[in-house]
């Protein structure tokens, strides 16, 4: 039993390796990029004036799309 246990948690190993293949650097942004366009989003919400509800979910909508941002690097 302990042996198809082992045998099992280490195919599970192998196979997450090759499955999760990170991407290449040439298709990686840089982090300053991902800030560039936090702060623009940031400035363009603040510029619109439509509001204090509509600005704080144009805000939010800019940290998601930071934290997507670096969670693909």
């Amino acid at each position: 039993m302990k042996r198809a246990i082992a045998l099992t948690l280490a195919v599970m190993f192998f196979l997450s390796a090759f499955i999760w293949i990170p991407q290449s650097s040439s298709a990686r942004q840089p982090a300053d990029l991902c800030y560039d366009d936090w702060e623009a989003c940031r400035s363009r919400a603040f510029e619109s004036e439509q509001g204090i509800i509509r600005t704080t979910l144009w805000l939010t909508v800019c940290d998601f799309a930071l934290g997507k941002c670096l969670l693909r690097l």
